[in-house]
């Protein structure tokens, strides 16, 4: 296995600049997620890391040897795409074994009928068979060896594909989408499995995806991608809970975070619908100012002790959890409250609420989006002003 470098990765098609400049550093063994919306560059820069695109400048490092030029198949990199790629004629252990075979066995010892009688082909062969049992007893599939790729699931397919690369041993893995092909609950069961894989290789996986559950779940660090720049990397707990970009506030999390639009009076400190915030923002922050809530941390409040009012104008009920939708003079959109079933029992479309929140759990935003500082007002400070 081995650790990745890139070096100022920047990619033009014609006139449309994809990549901006990337900088990345992925450790032997982490599990990092390109994420970000479509046309964010993701895939391109994981076409540029297995070779299949050639950057327009920078630097490509794995392990310790620069790649910039270094053919795909040089690389030793194994890719799995989304498309899954099998040979629909052929088994699936034929499938895993194809890169085995292509690696260990002669031009003559892959001809039908002539492979064995060239000296030498019986004993890889029983090596590749070995391989190929262990990856299949490994990824849970000895029963499905003798069956075509039609005669699988969609699911089965993928571990197929996740099988052909195992055997290679790669020096990282590259994952393009994998699981977009599948349905919502088999996409919630394999996600488990490439991270308990992952766990149990100590392998370098990198992993491209738009589905932020998907990078949530599975990864040990997250890389933010939007229009063309990595926004910010960390882990999935601190690309959640402290975003440095509205963007990624907006991108990570479902539902989706509050944005409200907040006033900023003279000496920093906040209102909404000019009803004072009990915070304040650093100074040199300037207006307009946004402030992101998520959906969890709001609460119920009484209307004298509520910092936000509204309207409830729509219920979503998910089982163990409702989400409610509240029209609030701040936002455009309604702002949405999450809370247990328990909790919204007996609410109904029209009524007044009140909200409230800890000044901890608030994130402000300043008018380009970017992360601003904030402080709690003292009940103290409160009463003088």
């Amino acid at each position: 296995m081995a650790h990745v470098r890139l070096r100022d990765i920047r990619k033009s098609f014609d006139r449309v600049d994809v990549l901006k400049g990337v900088d990345l550093d992925i450790a032997d063994g982490e599990f990092i997620s390109l994420v970000g919306p479509s046309g964010c560059g993701k895939s391109t820069l994981l076409r540029i890391i297995a070779g299949l695109e050639a950057q327009t400048s920078g630097h490509v490092e794995i392990g310790n040897d620069a790649v910039d030029g270094v053919a795909p198949a040089e690389r030793n990199l194994a890719m799995v795409f989304q498309s899954y790629a099998l040979y629909p004629h052929l088994s699936v252990f034929d499938n895993i074994a194809v890169p085995l075979r292509m690696r260990r066995l002669s031009t003559l010892q892959r001809l039908p009928g002539l492979r064995w009688l060239v000296p030498g082909t019986r004993s890889i062969e029983r090596g590749i068979r070995e391989k190929v049992a262990d990856v299949a007893e490994l990824l849970g599939m000895k029963d499905l060896l003798a069956r075509k790729p039609g005669q699988l699931s969609g699911g089965q397919r993928q571990r197929v594909a996740v099988g052909r690369a195992i055997v290679r041993e790669p020096r990282a893995f590259l994952l393009d989408e994998p699981l977009s092909n599948l349905d919502a609950k088999l996409r919630v069961h394999m996600r488990t499995e490439i991270a308990q894989l992952h766990r149990r290789l100590a392998a370098t996986f990198i992993y491209v995806t738009h589905d932020q559950a998907e990078a949530m779940t599975m990864s040990d660090r997250i890389a933010v991608m939007m229009d063309g720049n990595i926004v910010q990397i960390g882990t999935p707990d601190q690309v959640y809970d402290d975003p440095q970009d509205l963007r990624v506030a907006e991108f990570i999390g479902s539902p989706k975070i509050n944005v409200l639009d907040a006033a900023l009076g003279s000496d920093g400190q906040l209102a909404i619908a000019g009803k004072p915030l009990p915070l304040r923002c650093a100074p040199g922050v300037t207006g307009p100012v946004r402030l992101g809530l998520r959906p969890e941390v709001l609460r119920l409040a009484e209307e004298s002790a509520a910092l936000i009012t509204g309207v409830l104008s729509h219920r979503e009920n998910l089982g163990g959890e409702v989400l409610l939708h509240i029209t609030v003079p701040a936002s455009k959109e309604p702002v949405i409250l999450r809370l247990d079933h328990g909790g919204a029992r007996g609410l109904a479309l029209g009524t007044p609420l009140g909200l409230t929140f800890a000044p901890a759990d608030a994130l402000c935003f300043d008018a380009v989006g970017k992360r601003a500082p904030m402080t709690a007002v003292t009940a103290r400070e409160a009463v003088h002003a």
